[in-house]
């Protein structure tokens, strides 16, 4: 694995909750934010918080978490994320318990996020098997 990708530069990189939200809001609109409601992307208004938006089309509130495995999470986008990198970084996977004293959450809490990732790495495999 290159120097780059290390413990060390996953922190850095997402040293707060609003850094996750900033990439996911680039990785997923290229931070033009288009509503999924009804697709508009001309005029969306950007609350104070900046968490959420609404669009002026159909006047409906989103966040960039909608319809992704983040939406109505309770944990923090920065344990999802060092989450990722740490089933990314184990050869043999990690276990529930191993994941819970690493990010700090009980043990339900991180089956639980183990289990909403390997779901939807299923998915996806079994969408490119049926390519």
């Amino acid at each position: 694995m290159s120097e780059k990708y290390n413990l060390f530069y996953s922190f850095k990189q997402f040293p707060a909750e609003d850094a996750c939200r900033k990439y996911l809001e680039k990785r997923r609109w290229n931070n033009n934010p288009v509503c999924p409601h009804c697709g508009n992307a001309q005029k969306i208004y950007s609350y104070k918080n900046g968490k959420t938006f609404k669009c002026a089309h159909c006047h409906k509130q989103f966040k960039v978490t909608i319809g992704t495995i983040f939406e109505n999470s309770n944990i923090p986008l920065q344990k999802w994320f060092l989450t990722f990198y740490l089933i990314a970084l184990s050869k043999k996977g990690i276990s529930s318990v191993e994941l819970s004293k690493t990010i700090g959450v009980t043990q339900k809490t991180a089956w639980y996020l183990l289990h909403k990732i390997r779901y939807i790495n299923s998915s996806v495999i079994s969408v490119m098997k049926s390519l």
